[in-house]
């Protein structure tokens, strides 16, 4: 599977490269939707699980905003490489000659390069047992890889980086990485002991922020990051006055939040200015908590 997932990820490289080296020949934007369609067809082709498969499921809600979802994110990463090429030839002075289907011919390649890799609709069974879907494991490792080696420069930062400049890192990653699949990353590294300060507030951010809030729903990525935050005052007010602002923007995040025992055993132990926005962050919970069935305000969840 490891041999498979290099030869998925070079397969993906090169579709990448297609508008990137058209962007280096100089060509016009004219070519931008011919490499947005087959960036588009890339998805249907590998991940059909991801698509309606009957009319009906076109007809449910979200269906069809979430096909106009994916098409405006494959137009912008096509845009960005497509003007990365441009750039990279402007700086250099070099606009080779090509032919204009030699960028769009080796972005097409990849498609059936990729499907020759693997089937995204087979199963394959071992011991007798069945195995998760193939193409699922090798793109969701793919992604995960891709979105650890993109991590990066953020994890090489100073631990002394200011706050505005981790949320520019993470503005600028989020073009390339879904909010859910940017969060995942940041949890991973910050799973170690040893995590540098600077990546536990890059996960305060991405916690606390309204799209994770959406994409996570469920998974309580805000608690994540109170965990990220404990023994450190700092990141602890940081982490309180963010998820003070998720709640008031949006109330459904209630569920993914801390609860208040938590919050007040996270206050208990930190210095009195993280322990009153704490505090205020527990009153603000307890307004607005669901109500029960004597019409009272439910107080914490387990």
């Amino acid at each position: 599977m490891t041999n498979r997932l290099r030869l998925l990820q070079l397969a993906n490289g090169l579709m990448y490269f297609g508008p990137l080296l058209a962007g280096l020949g100089g060509f016009g934007w004219r070519v931008v939707p011919a490499f947005t369609l087959i960036f588009m067809l890339w998805l249907v082709v590998m991940r059909p699980g991801d698509w309606p498969q009957t009319a009906d499921d076109w007809h449910r809600p979200g269906a069809v905003p979430g096909a106009a979802a994916r098409l405006a994110v494959q137009l912008l990463l096509v845009v960005v490489l497509f003007g990365l090429g441009r750039g990279i030839g402007g700086v250099m002075g070099v606009t080779p000659v090509m032919p204009t289907m030699l960028p769009v011919g080796l972005s097409f390649l990849a498609i059936p390069f990729a499907r020759l890799i693997w089937n995204p609709r087979r199963t394959p069974r071992h011991s007798g047992q069945p195995s998760a879907d193939m193409s699922a494991t090798l793109a969701g490792n793919a992604d995960r890889d891709m979105a650890r080696r993109m991590t990066q420069p953020l994890a090489d930062l100073s631990p002394e980086v200011g706050t505005d400049q981790i949320a520019a890192h993470l503005a600028a990653l989020s073009p390339y990485l879904s909010p859910a699949l940017l969060f995942q990353a940041l949890a991973e590294r910050v799973q170690a002991s040893d995590a540098p300060v600077h990546l536990r507030r890059a996960l305060i951010l991405q916690a606390t922020d309204g799209r994770v809030a959406e994409a996570c729903h469920g998974q309580a990525a805000p608690v994540k990051a109170l965990q990220a935050a404990q023994g450190d005052d700092a990141l602890l007010a940081l982490f309180a006055e963010r998820c003070a602002c998720l709640l008031r923007e949006n109330v459904d995040a209630w569920g993914d939040c801390p609860h208040v025992a938590a919050l007040e055993r996270a206050a208990a132990s930190a210095g009195p200015q993280a322990a009153q926005a704490l505090r205020d962050l527990a009153a603000l919970n307890l307004r607005l908590a669901p109500l029960n069935g004597d019409g009272r305000g439910v107080a914490s969840r387990g």
